[in-house]
């Protein structure tokens, strides 16, 4: 093989340099605690610190933007500094930056909590809004886009979430125009997040009643009828008033979840 051909050969590090990559890597995750090592340029480990929390600041504040107006500047500042320095991230990737913090902010609720009792539940909240905004899935099944989810077995929407918090942080996101963080009292909050067909992310506000449906339409696939059916037998309904009221509630409820996307249709029957 000619020589112009052969690959370079990578050199293995030597332990000095290993030293200095352990020492610049500690002064730039925390260069107040951590000195820039004495045979490294200080005016490049300054570039490459900047480098370092710029890249990590703009993809927090691109998913956190809510959060860290919430929290204000100066909790911010700290909350970042102290990730990049004290966080082993799991992902090489920027783009993973944000689960990485969600994680960091996770091990640390009891902190978190004491200065704002629903940080951790915001920063939750705009996370799963911009992963399933990113999210790859298989294609649903075929399925019929008018058909009745009260007669046929209902598709929902591949690409979503159900979930309730302890705070309504929901109406941050609904009316993100506060500047300071807003008191917000403990309420359970059920929603629906999915992903409607022009790739937008949507949210809806459940009552405990639409959060016990997708739950079980999620676990279970069936009818409406057949579920209501089923209600009815293991007396989860004895308390209901006016059964009429509460089916065509329950119908009426299909029928929006299918018109805004989260219900695709209903399941195809053979002819």
């Amino acid at each position: 093989m000619c020589a112009q051909c052969r690959k370079p050969v990578a050199q293995p590090e030597s332990g000095s340099d290993r030293a200095l990559t352990t020492a610049l890597a500690a002064h730039l995750r925390a260069p107040v605690d951590q000195n820039c090592p004495a045979d490294f340029d200080f005016q490049a480990a300054e570039l490459y610190r900047e480098l370092l929390v710029g890249n990590f600041a703009a993809a927090l504040q691109a998913c956190f933007p809510l959060w860290i107006r919430a929290m204000g500047e100066a909790q911010w500042l700290a909350w970042r500094d102290a990730f990049i320095a004290e966080h082993a991230c799991r992902s090489p990737f920027f783009r993973q930056i944000p689960d990485e913090f969600l994680a960091y902010l996770s091990d640390r609720q009891a902190d978190l909590t004491a200065t704002l009792p629903y940080a951790l539940e915001l920063a939750h909240l705009e996370w799963l809004e911009l992963t399933l905004g990113v999210a790859e899935t298989d294609l649903p099944p075929q399925c019929d886009p008018d058909g009745d989810p009260w007669t046929s077995t209902a598709v929902l929407n591949p690409v979503h979430a159900l979930l309730q918090y302890r705070y309504p942080v929901q109406r941050l996101i609904l009316d993100p125009s506060f500047t300071t963080a807003p008191g917000l009292a403990p309420e359970p909050s059920p929603l629906f997040l999915y992903r409607d067909a022009e790739d937008v992310v949507q949210m809806i506000v459940l009552d405990a009643l639409g959060l016990r449906l997708f739950a079980t339409l999620r676990e279970t696939p069936m009818p409406g009828a057949t579920l209501f059916a089923q209600w009815r037998e293991c007396g989860l309904l004895e308390q209901a008033t006016d059964l009429h009221s509460l089916e065509a509630s329950i119908r009426a409820f299909l029928q929006r979840m299918q018109s805004a996307g989260a219900i695709l249709g209903t399941i195809l029957t053979p002819p």
